[in-house]
């Protein structure tokens, strides 16, 4: 006879059994879950604050980066080029843009004279803006123009402008020579602007022209037709010696206006003639020119490129 004590233990461990089974899955079930939670977390961790730029740091450290060591006592960065001259460098421009999608964008040029007293100008243009992709860093470029006869760039000659809805750039106004009584003295607009990972030049175009030969206009001017309707004698084994060029009085002027931002493509930019040569008002003209998306650039006729002119 069976006792009556083991036939009813069985059914109790069983029991007992798959309660423990059951705690044991609930245990990994929770630990995936807290698991899970915890990847969760990760993957949907919140993106960088938008970049705030303070000017001054940023302009400061950017400066000291690119010219070296600033000097309080010439208020200036002292920048030793690749010449081997030495410039003084001041930022003569400079404007914060607050809108961008990840925070502050800083644009600003800085400008310089050689030391030595001679002819010669440098400068640069920057720009800053938030690392992409977005980190919360900063990131700079720049691009560097120097001159043997170009006068340093001051701030009245410096245009910041928005050339479409998402691309801003400068207008420079650069004076080549600075005696207009003894060579012709040419101030072009050079347009620029950050493209992929760097700074390009847009396109150039007159801006003014000074020559004043010291003698009076009409007397040049008819000395300066001689001098184009000359054509040179062929003769044969003989050198012939060409009359020397005659320069007319010069006062002329170009001015632009950019065209109303609507969309992605830079605007148009309109030049008007104005001003004088040989003593006498020019013809008024209007050029407008447009950009090219693929070259980059805007399309300037051969009228208004001052390597044109003389």
């Amino acid at each position: 006879m069976k006792d009556p004590n083991t036939a009813t233990a069985r059914p109790r461990r069983r029991w007992l059994t798959a309660l423990l089974y059951l705690l044991a899955a609930s245990g990994v079930l929770a630990l995936g879950l807290t698991g899970y939670a915890i990847v969760g977390q990760k993957k949907e961790a919140p993106p960088p604050t938008r970049v705030t730029i303070d000017e001054t740091a940023v302009i400061d450290s950017v400066m000291g980066e690119t010219y070296g060591k600033y000097s309080a006592a010439k208020k200036g960065w002292l920048y030793v080029a690749d010449d081997n001259r030495t410039y003084l460098m001041r930022v003569v421009q400079q404007a914060k843009i607050p809108d961008a999608a990840d925070g502050d964008e800083l644009y600003f040029v800085a400008s310089g004279a050689a030391t030595d007293g001679r002819e010669g100008s440098l400068y640069g243009v920057f720009y800053v803006h938030p690392t992409r992709p977005h980190d919360g860093g900063l990131t700079q470029m720049n691009t560097q123009v120097s001159s043997r006869t170009a006068q340093a760039v001051k701030p009245e000659q410096v245009h910041f402008e928005a050339l479409s809805e998402n691309l801003w750039g400068w207008v420079i106004r650069v004076q080549e020579g600075s005696d207009a009584t003894s060579s012709p003295v040419i101030t072009t607009n050079t347009v620029l602007a950050p493209h992929g990972d760097a700074i390009v030049t847009l396109g150039a175009f007159m801006a003014a022209i000074d020559y004043d030969p010291g003698k009076p206009c009409a007397e040049v001017k008819t000395a300066w037709d001689a001098y184009a309707a000359y054509e040179t004698p062929q003769v044969a084994d003989e050198d012939i010696e060409e009359p020397e060029e005659v320069l007319r009085c010069e006062k002329r002027r170009w001015s632009y206006q950019t065209g109303g931002v609507t969309g992605a493509v830079p605007v148009p930019i309109t030049v008007t003639a104005g001003g004088t040569q040989d003593g006498l008002p020019v013809e008024a003209r209007k050029w407008k020119l447009m950009f090219d998306p693929k070259s980059f650039s805007y399309n300037v006729p051969e009228e208004l490129q001052a390597n044109r002119l003389y």
